[in-house]
C-alpha cells in the first residue's frame, strides 16, 4: 500500500479518516479523580486512533477513552490505549495561538466484541465511501 508521497505505507491495517467524538482521560488509577477532555478523532483503525488534544498528555501515558461509533449511536465505546506518538503544532484562532498535539494511541486489551465493532465500522465506512480511506 502506498501513500500520496509514494512512500511505502507501514500500517498493517486499514484506517479511515472520520470525525468521531472522543472523550479521553489520562489513567490516574483512581476513577474518581480522573479529569476528562473531549475532542474529535482524525482517524481510526483496528489498532488505534489519532486525535487532537490541548491538555497535558505525555508519550507513554495510558488513556481511558469513550468513543461514539455511528453503528451504535446510543452507546459509548469504552477502550484503553497507550500514547505511542505525538506531533505538536499551533492553531491560530482570531488573535490567539493555541498549542495542540496530534496524539496517536494504540488500543490495549481489546475484547473480541470491541475488535469486531471496529472492523464492522471500518468496513461500513469503506463501503459507504466507495473504498476510499
Amino acid at each position: 500500500m502506498e501513500n500520496k508521497n509514494n512512500k511505502q505505507e507501514k500500517r498493517s491495517v486499514k484506517r479511515v479518516q472520520k470525525s468521531l467524538i472522543i472523550q479521553f482521560s489520562v489513567d490516574s488509577g483512581d476513577p474518581l479523580t480522573r479529569k476528562w477532555d473531549v475532542s474529535s478523532i482524525r482517524d481510526i483503525s483496528e489498532k488505534g486512533v489519532s486525535f487532537l488534544a490541548s491538555g497535558k498528555i505525555v508519550l507513554g501515558n495510558l488513556l481511558q477513552m469513550l468513543i461514539k461509533i455511528p453503528l451504535r449511536p446510543f452507546e459509548w465505546f469504552e477502550v484503553s490505549g497507550k500514547v505511542v506518538a505525538m506531533e505538536e503544532s499551533k492553531i491560530k484562532r482570531e488573535d490567539n495561538d493555541f498549542n495542540v498535539s496530534l496524539v496517536r494511541v494504540v488500543f490495549v486489551d481489546l475484547k473480541e466484541e470491541q475488535k469486531t465493532l471496529i472492523r464492522e465500522y471500518i468496513a461500513w465506512c469503506l463501503l459507504k465511501d466507495g473504498g476510499k480511506k
